[in-house]
């Protein structure tokens, strides 16, 4: 029984590791840059369970908008605003 207590423990030890992200914050903020091409300026970046919530915007166009970027450098629009 013991074992059996030791081998489930430690699956959801490993199970929980998956959870954090291996991504920094400045590396979400210069994924973002990238996908739009270095015409956005980062206005903030929350950390949210496994990805990055990061606000932009870009003046020249007057578009602002929300990307999602998970573990993975995967970015993901969530929502966007013009003027």
């Amino acid at each position: 029984m013991k074992r059996t207590s030791l081998m489930f423990a430690g699956l959801l030890l490993v199970g929980c590791q998956g959870i954090e992200s291996e991504m920094t914050e400045e590396q979400a903020k210069a994924v973002v840059l990238e996908h739009h091409g270095g015409t956005v300026e980062i206005v903030s970046v929350t950390k949210e369970w496994n990805k990055y919530i990061v606000a932009w915007e870009n003046e020249e166009d007057c578009e602002t908008g929300i990307d999602t970027v998970n573990k993975k450098g995967e970015v993901e629009t969530q929502g966007r605003a013009i003027c």
